[in-house]
Formats: structure tokens, C-alpha cells, sequence
């Protein structure tokens, strides 16, 4: 078995990464394009959209393929460049991997990146980099803008008490009489004897 990620294929990235030379590389490789062409040059393989390479975090997918004994990573990887050549990823190309809960059209906004970040223009409909996942420069204020568009916020609500909607524990209350802690609890603790032999 072979995992297969975009960003070996990928001519914007340094040999590091890739798997192939410059020259054979793409622009904008897609792991369903990956999977189209492994399947045409007659392997078998599946996709796994939601699979990232740590380094190419706005890209989503990855191709396993099940690889014959004979044949060498290396001149699959070869095998795989020399068909993407001839198919260049079209902007209408993330369309062909329907995901659930992303609406199937394509967005309206490019791709966004870090300050100083090179990206793909081409990306799958669920990338992060569509949503703005994890780029933000000030995080916690688009949070509490966030929070303030939601029912509720407009009439005074305090924003922390909607995180314990969001998995979060609600804030702690103060009250007069809970500022010392109390040591009756500690002694109604259950002792446990653990046998370590």
C-alpha cells in the first residue's frame, strides 16, 4: 500500500516535499485528479478527502493505493506525473468530489493564506483555506464579532457564557460566600488503595 498526497506532485514546492522533479510537477494538484489517473493507468486505489499532509494543511486528500509487488514507488510516482501533465486541474475540478455538508458550488472568494504564505489558487470545496480556518491575525476578536451576530447577543447576553454552548465550561460565578475553599470536602474524599505489586 502507497499514501499519495497532492503536494508530491506539486510544482510550487521544494524538492523536500515532492516526489517527482520540477519540470514533471503541476500546478494545483488535486488528490480526486490523483485518483482518476491511478485508476486509468489501471491500480486500485480509494480516496480519503478528509487525509492532510502536514505540510500542505490547505489541501485536503490523499490516495491509497494498492500497489503490485513489482512495480516501484518511484515509477509510479513517474506514471502519475506524466498523466497529469496532460490534464492540467481546471477551476470546475473540486466539483468532481461531492463532500458532506459543503454546498457544491465552487467559491466566490480565492483562497486565503498567512501573510508571506504561497498557496494553491485550485483547492477542494472543503479546504480550510476557503473557509478561513486557522489563518485569522486576531482570532479572538473575529470570535467575539462572531459571538455578537448570534440571537441572544444583541440583548446584553455575556459572549462567555455562549462558549459552554461551544464545548466550553461556562465562566465560574462569584459569590460572597465561595471566595475560601471549603475543607469539609476534602475529608468525605474516597481513599482508593492501589496495589502496585
Amino acid at each position: 500500500m502507497v499514501l499519495v498526497y497532492p503536494i508530491y506532485f506539486d510544482k510550487k514546492r521544494s524538492k523536500e516535499f515532492r516526489r517527482i522533479s520540477k519540470q514533471d510537477a503541476i500546478e494545483n494538484p488535486l488528490a480526486k485528479n490523483i485518483a482518476d489517473v491511478v485508476r486509468d493507468l489501471g491500480y486500485q486505489c480509494k480516496i480519503e478527502p478528509l487525509k492532510t499532509h502536514p505540510a500542505d494543511w490547505a489541501n485536503p486528500g490523499r490516495v491509497e493505493i494498492t500497489l503490485p509487488e513489482k512495480i516501484s514507488k518511484r515509477y509510479l510516482f513517474k506514471q502519475i506525473a506524466k498523466v497529469l501533465q496532460h490534464r492540467p486541474t481546471k477551476p470546475q475540478d473540486p466539483l468532481s468530489l461531492p463532500i458532506q455538508n459543503v454546498p457544491p458550488r465552487l467559491p466566490e472568494r480565492p483562497p486565503a493564506y498567512p501573510k508571506g504564505v504561497a498557496g494553491n489558487t485550485i483547492v477542494p470545496m472543503h479546504s480550510p483555506a476557503l473557509s478561513g480556518g486557522g489563518i485569522s491575525e486576531n482570532m479572538f476578536q473575529d470570535m467575539m464579532q462572531e459571538m455578537q451576530g448570534q440571537p441572544g447577543m444583541e440583548n446584553g447576553m455575556n459572549p462567555l457564557n455562549a462558549l459552554s454552548g461551544m464545548g466550553m465550561p461556562p465562566p465560574p460565578t462569584q459569590t460572597p460566600s465561595s471566595s475560601k475553599p471549603s475543607t469539609a470536602k476534602i475529608e468525605q474524599e474516597e481513599e482508593y488503595d492501589l496495589d502496585l505489586e
